[in-house]
């Protein structure tokens, strides 16, 4: 018979649990430096933390086992167990014990659904973009995993799955949703440690540098024109392209565009706040040109513009529409997103002599916290004035004349 293990008086050590050995069946020895700790020696030699206690309601003898030794990234410290077992007797004295252990999620996807409810949906303007990568690119890869074992290998699988498919820029914003998720997680009580913790953008093959793509001059015409002969696209979503162009605005915002914020009369879309991406209302004065596209769809849907066949489209239809034209031939330029178009306007609002502080208020974007608070002037007219002067440059592109020399591009 194998000779008993003795405690060290003054409590367990990392040297003393590393030179504990399996004896044929299970064993534990007690913490004596921490009441009620144990370290749980199985036949394999695995080395656990435990913790027996009694249910208040029932007296009946339970163990609860807070995790593997070690200090990986699914394991603990000696020093985290004793700090776990001081929270789990708050929490048993508290009778928060059982209550917690119930509503613990135990797999990824039940963690998913919490942190999406309780942390996403109540604070997010736009919560659909979460809820997309959770379940196209986080629960299908790692959804069933535990969440009280699993690794930090596992989440960099996760994002690497993405990046081995091409979605380099993409896995950026799973990078991100992780580390989200599991600092949620930890902040609850439902982990000890977040394995996202260590996890770098650079490290995993993530693209995290900002595109600088615009359409110069002479790009104009075939985009436009691969927009209007594409067969298979519907009208919202090649005039919606076209409107993208020629205003500048974030494709959530046209999307998002409803007949009662259009005055035509008046030529503006007035765009609320909520659909917008600095949470600040905005007016966008409306050429005829826009006033045109918008026009023609008329009578399709009778509360959104830019509509699909059950209402708003959604903000992935006019990306997929672009990769179309390049993937089919129809484009042979270098590949041009719709978000690029914004690009393209502010580049050329700058060539056609536009002053920078307008040009920027085209786009909606901050002129700072000091011009935020002091100064309230919208700059309609000399926006309105500017858009015209792009519309005419895009104009004469698309419908080049011999006889006219356009000249208020600069050199």
């Amino acid at each position: 018979m194998a000779d008993k293990i003795i405690a060290p008086p003054k409590g367990l050590t990392d040297a003393f649990i590393k030179h504990l050995k399996p004896r044929g069946k299970q064993y534990e020895v007690p913490d004596k430096a921490c009441a009620g700790l144990c370290i749980r020696v199985g036949n394999s030699g695995k080395k656990s933390f435990t913790w027996y206690y009694k249910e208040p309601e029932t007296n009946k003898r339970r163990m609860m086992t807070f995790g593997r030794y070690g200090d990986g990234d699914d394991q603990l410290t000696l020093s985290a167990a004793r700090k776990a077992l001081e929270t789990a007797k708050l929490k048993l004295d508290a009778g928060e014990l059982h209550t917690a252990k119930t509503n613990t999620p135990k797999t990824v996807s039940e963690l998913c659904d919490i942190f999406y409810n309780d942390r996403i949906l109540p604070h997010r303007r736009a919560p659909e973009a979460v809820k997309q990568v959770i379940e196209h690119d986080i629960k299908p890869t790692i959804g069933n995993k535990n969440i009280a074992t699993l690794s930090t290998v596992a989440v960099v699988n996760c994002v690497q799955v993405v990046v081995k498919r091409g979605a380099v820029t993409h896995a950026g914003k799973v990078t991100a949703i992780l580390k989200q998720l599991f600092k949620f997680a930890e902040g609850r009580g439902y982990i000890e440690r977040s394995p996202a913790y260590a996890l770098d953008k650079k490290d995993l093959g993530v693209v995290t540098s900002k595109r600088e793509r615009w359409l110069e001059a002479n790009e104009i015409e075939p985009v436009w024109d691969a927009i209007s002969n594409a067969a298979k696209m519907s009208l919202p979503v090649k005039n919606g392209l076209k409107v993208l162009l020629l205003t500048g605005v974030r494709t959530g915002e046209l999307l998002k565009a409803e007949w009662q914020h259009i005055d035509l009369s008046k030529k503006e879309w007035f765009i609320p706040k909520e659909n917008t991406k600095t949470n600040t209302e905005w007016i966008v004065p409306l050429t005829n040109e826009v006033i045109n596209l918008i026009s023609e769809l008329h009578g399709i849907d009778p509360n959104y513009v830019f509509c699909g066949i059950n209402g708003m489209l959604s903000d992935k239809v006019t990306g997929r529409a672009m990769s179309r034209l390049f993937e089919s031939g129809a484009l042979t330029i270098d590949k041009v997103t719709p978000h690029d178009f914004r690009r393209t306007v502010r580049t050329h609002l700058e060539k056609l002599n536009v002053a920078p502080h307008i040009a920027e208020k085209c786009l909606n974007h901050s002129l700072g916290a000091i011009n935020a608070v002091y100064n309230k002037n919208s700059y309609l007219d000399e926006r309105r004035e500017a858009l015209e002067r792009w519309n005419e440059f895009v104009n004469l592109h698309i419908n080049p004349q011999s006889n006219v020399t356009y000249i208020r591009q600069a050199s």
